[in-house]
């Protein structure tokens, strides 16, 4: 990788071309001379690493010192990947410690069934979590989940887990209050979105400023895992929509770039609790206008939206489908073209935008492409409380294997 300084976006096309030009003998010797590796992530040439202290605390110590120095932790404490126990984790899987699961992007890493259990080891996961970890990792390496966007933008993009499916009591995944912790409901979510982060970091290569390059960061890509409450939904869950049996676990990915609470405990009318939803939705920065670009892969940028038990009550009550609730969300959730205007010239400069630019500044424009692009999960525990995520791509579901 070459890193370039500043950000392009910062300069003018003049001086982004010059920089191009300053920068090109570094291309050229990326290219062509042998690979130099980062300093802080280097692999380990001795193998098996030792550390020590006075006391065992003190060695653990020194362990998560050097690990971040060398850019394998993600900032909190890990649990220390010694043999013992990756070979306990690697028991919770049926495939070959060697197996390779996938070459993951951006940094094209192999990611063998022994490296995502090393992570799996440090977020703090037990050995039967391992097998939900290999999916989501499947998941987000699809490519309409365009990973290598999720994890080299300048903008605050994280994988979202949904988990459905028995696995969820199997395994004691939190589906209702503080679903997203913090705490101990949520232990089991939290590890397992710890452990995909960590893959994504020391198996992607999707290290924080060097490939990662988000400007401010989010607390979110921590860990983002959740468990659907299907017991509270009117509807049926998330994975038998996109195809699987209802007895089948999955875990679903979601490329998400940010969310909002959606507070409304007035309205018990279908259309005038939506109503709260769709204004949610109309935030021009995140999706108003992304979806119109021509030709761009991963543009196409689908939501989710989480209704709390209690906002899908009301609409199940109501005999409301899941599809009469994207159709009104399609047609209400729009903004004027004037708030895009200015997006739309800088994103385009080219004539796929002449006959939108030429709109009176209050026609709307429809926040997505189409209603397929509103998802729809229960989660949550007690509270008119529900949540609207805006998306930067396309979810995918992968089946949970042993």
């Amino acid at each position: 990788m070459v890193v370039v300084e500043p950000c392009l976006t910062e300069l003018s096309p003049e001086e982004t071309r010059e920089e191009v030009l300053r920068r090109a003998q570094e291309f050229v010797d990326a290219l062509t001379k042998p690979r130099k590796l980062v300093a802080r992530v280097r692999e380990a040439s001795e193998g098996a690493l030792r550390y020590e202290g006075r006391d065992l605390l003190e060695a653990l110590r020194n362990l998560n010192s050097d690990f971040l120095d060398r850019g394998w932790g993600d900032g909190f404490p890990i649990v220390a990947p010694t043999r013992e126990a990756l070979d306990e984790m690697l028991r919770g899987t049926s495939r070959g410690r060697d197996d390779l699961v996938l070459v993951m992007e951006p940094g094209r890493g192999l990611a063998t069934v022994e490296k995502i259990a090393v992570n799996c080891v440090m977020a703090g996961c037990r050995p039967e979590h391992l097998p939900v970890v290999i999916a989501a990792i499947e998941a987000i390496s699809e490519p309409e989940f365009n990973l290598p966007m999720v994890s080299q933008s300048t903008g605050p993009i994280c994988p979202l887990l949904v988990i459905n499916g028995p696995i969820r009591k199997e395994l004691g995944i939190n589906c209702g209050g503080c679903v997203l912790g913090p705490g101990a409901p949520s232990r089991v979510n939290t590890v397992i979105g710890r452990a995909v982060r960590l893959v994504m970091m020391n198996i992607g290569h999707a290290y924080a400023n060097i490939m990662d390059m988000d400007c401010i960061g989010t607390p979110n890509k921590y860990s983002m895992c959740m468990g659907e409450n299907e017991e509270a939904s009117p509807w049926e869950p998330l994975h038998v929509e996109r195809g699987f049996d209802r007895n089948t676990s999955t875990v679903t990915a979601f490329p998400c770039e940010s969310f909002s609470n959606v507070a409304d405990q007035v309205h018990f009318v279908p259309e005038q609790l939506l109503d709260i939803f769709a204004h949610t939705a109309n935030e021009p920065n995140s999706t108003a206008w992304s979806w119109l670009l021509p030709n761009k892969p991963g543009w196409n940028r689908e939501n989710l939206i989480v209704f709390c038990p209690e906002h899908a009550q009301i609409l199940g009550k109501a005999g409301w489908t899941k599809e009469q609730v994207r159709r009104l969300m399609f047609y209400k959730a729009r903004i004027p073209v004037g708030l895009i205007k200015a997006q739309l010239l800088r994103a385009g400069r080219d004539t796929a935008w002449n006959w939108l630019l030429r709109q009176p500044d209050d026609m709307p424009v429809q926040v997505v492409r189409d209603m397929k692009a509103f998802h729809i999960v229960v989660v949550g525990g007690s509270g008119p409380k529900s949540a609207y995520m805006f998306g930067m791509g396309e979810p995918v579901t992968k089946e949970i294997r042993s």
